[in-house]
């Protein structure tokens, strides 16, 4: 499978990861922050076996 180049391919040591919603398997890590035009601030996780992302809001 091709992976992009600026997302992750493994799980970094001492995270822990979450259950992919796409493919199952544990490897949905936190990646990047940003904030909206509200001020309010979301993290985008990203599967690292998949690629699989998904963003979520953030508690400031």
């Amino acid at each position: 499978m091709w992976k992009a180049p600026w997302l992750p391919s493994h799980v970094p040591h001492g995270e822990t990861p979450e259950r992919c919603p796409r493919c199952g398997r544990r490897a949905l890590i936190r990646w990047t922050l940003r904030r909206d035009l509200q001020r309010r601030v979301f993290r985008l996780w990203v599967c690292a076996d998949c690629q699989a992302t998904q963003e979520r809001e953030e508690p400031e």
